[in-house]
């Protein structure tokens, strides 16, 4: 495989803080849509399909930063475990 075509199937470098934000944004985002949907069906008396997919969505937000929040989490404890163990 030629070089050039190495690295652009690569990923771009993603700054530290950007990393460990991305899952609370995703959280935050979620949230937001999911409180939104909700306070925007209350205030006017019914839910309309597009509230019922944003509530969804923000729903499937959330529960994405969460599942990434949690595989970092486990990933680095892994890892510190075998780099103690390794000594």
């Amino acid at each position: 495989m030629p070089a050039r075509a190495y690295t652009t199937c690569m990923r771009p470098w993603t700054s530290e803080t950007l990393y460990e934000a991305r899952p609370w944004i995703l959280i935050s985002a979620g949230a937001l849509l999911g409180i939104g949907a909700t306070g925007w069906s209350l205030a006017i008396g019914y839910w309309t399909v597009w509230r019922g997919l944003s509530m969804f969505a923000g729903a499937a937000l959330a529960i994405v930063g969460g599942i990434i929040l949690q595989l970092r989490q486990d990933y680095r404890a892994r890892s510190k475990l075998r780099r103690v163990s390794s000594r």
